[in-house]
């Protein structure tokens, strides 16, 4: 059974080892605390936030890193690894020990900081003068301290998301890596291709195979990600999403003790302990390169310096164990990657992007006075314009639609009928090799385009102010599927 008290103690002896980070960190939060606290109470109506501040708060995460990486530097290092080992405390309570080690060298400072700055910001808060250029008048403005609080605390939970992430990440490579070096640079490979991957693949997948988009679009490709601070600070789903991603590092985190326990002195001085774990970085790593080839079909050198790279990366982790031999098993297992990646991105072709060809806006996203619909659908030819060749266009229209009197529902019906027509889309042959290869897409199928767009209000002088685009399709028709998406278009606009 696990003891706090032996936690507590072995955390103790850590922190007399770590005393020059614990003093670096505390004075670079302190000075980030008092500077954004400061500037941000003095911004006025700009809700930007403060950036120096800022960045002396992300300066504070090298520390971090260095704290991750040092902490658990008795998993790469043989005197460090036999002093611990000698300690009175089983696998799990040293891994916890060094948690909270991490915890009271940055952590607890980062909290109070926050906590400074927070308190600066509702302090400083009120009514600001400023100065404009147009109406040449000075006039006021009032920031009360609640509004900044709530910025504040979105700005915590951004923060303390990206903090999470890389403490997540880091621990888990330390657990599984028994070299000093590796322990330095493969956290920080695999926190960069993490970053990149979702959103990567999310992009490829929806733009190739299910172009569809709504004012209602999934975060799914901001989860446990540094794109998860991309976000809008007076978004409720985005403040979801960092709720979401700081509960995935935590999770990470805490099953990081079920890696720590099976490792012991033996391990320590072997580059890669688990191999499972150095595939999974060269495959998320080499996903991303397969990508960049698909995207620019005539890249070649892309997938040249993939294997090249994947190639030396494996020379340096084997160290003595290298052989000329390997290198064919090593091409080998790029190639097989290679093909595992067409095969889910054939799979994705199947399914429309995994279902997200079928998506439609919710009904609340039809509420207003009126919509603009455009559409187009154009022949995909071989030949080129300069060819002296155009595209036949069946449509290349675009109407406005009062939402009263029943218009809604139509409107509504007619999106259906245009998702339930772009799910034909992965039949058409050769949509595939076009999509992934940039081949020539056979003659007779068209490209379609859809976008509808809610009207919100009008103005007496007749003029109207847009909203946002609920619905924008683009999908690939053949002849008959294409005439019927006229014919569907057609009756939507003469009926208004």
């Amino acid at each position: 059974m696990m003891s706090f008290t032996r936690i507590y103690k072995g955390s103790n002896a850590e922190l007399i080892a770590h005393k020059k980070t614990r003093i670096i960190t505390i004075i670079l939060l302190a000075f980030a605390g008092v500077i954004y606290g400061l500037d941000t109470s003095s911004r006025g109506d700009n809700v930007n936030p403060s950036a120096l501040g800022v960045f002396m708060y992300f300066a504070a995460l090298v520390p971090l890193f260095s704290c991750c990486t040092a902490v658990f530097k008795d998993m790469h290092d043989i005197p460090t690894a036999d002093v611990q080992m000698s300690m009175p405390l089983s696998s799990a309570e040293r891994y916890f020990s060094r948690l909270l080690t991490i915890c009271r060298i940055w952590l607890i400072p980062f909290f109070i900081s926050a906590a400074g700055a927070f308190l600066l910001s509702a302090m400083f808060a009120g009514t600001h003068y400023s100065y404009d250029y147009y109406d040449r008048m000075e006039y006021s403005r009032t920031y009360h301290p609640e509004v900044l609080m709530v910025y504040d605390l979105h700005m915590l939970l951004w923060f303390l998301a990206a903090v999470l992430f890389i403490i997540a990440v880091t621990v888990v490579c330390q657990c599984c890596i028994g070299a000093k070096a590796e322990s330095k640079y493969l956290p920080v490979m695999l926190m960069t291709a993490l970053s990149i991957f979702t959103p990567a693949i999310y992009t490829f997948v929806i733009y190739g195979f299910a172009d569809i988009q709504t004012s209602g679009e999934p975060f799914i490709y901001s989860l446990w990600t540094f794109s998860a601070l991309s976000v809008d600070f007076d978004s409720v789903r985005d403040t979801i999403l960092m709720i979401v991603n700081c509960l995935i590092s935590l999770g990470v985190i805490y099953c990081g003790q079920f890696i720590c326990q099976r490792r012991d002195a033996r391990t320590v001085g072997k580059p890669i302990v688990f191999p499972l774990f150095f595939e999974v970085i060269m495959f998320v790593t080499l996903t991303l390169f397969f990508v960049l080839f698909h995207t620019d079909w005539e890249s070649f050198v892309v997938m040249f310096l993939a294997w090249l790279g994947s190639i030396i990366l494996r020379i340096v982790v084997s160290r003595k164990n290298f052989s000329f031999a390997k290198i064919g098993i090593w091409t080998g297992m790029f190639v097989g990657y290679y093909v595992v990646f067409l095969l889910f991105m054939y799979i994705a072709f199947l399914t429309g992007g995994f279902g997200v060809i079928s998506k439609t806006p919710a009904p609340s996203e039809y509420e207003g006075v009126g919509a603009t619909i455009d559409i187009e659908i154009v022949e995909c030819r071989t030949r080129y314009w300069y060819d002296g060749y155009e595209n036949e266009k069946f449509i290349d229209s675009g109407f406005e639609l009062s939402l009263f009197g029943g218009n809604k529902e139509r409107l509504q019906s007619f999106v259906d009928n245009i998702s339930r027509t772009a799910s034909r889309q992965p039949r058409i042959n050769g949509l595939f090799s076009h999509q992934m290869f940039g081949n020539d897409m056979p003659s007779g199928t068209y490209n379609c385009s859809v976008n509808v767009r809610v009207t919100d209000e009008y103005y007496d002088d007749g003029s109207y102010r847009y909203g946002d685009t609920i619905y924008r399709a683009e999908f690939y028709l053949d002849r008959s599927d294409a005439e019927e998406l006229a014919k569907i278009a057609a009756e939507l606009e003469r009926g208004y």
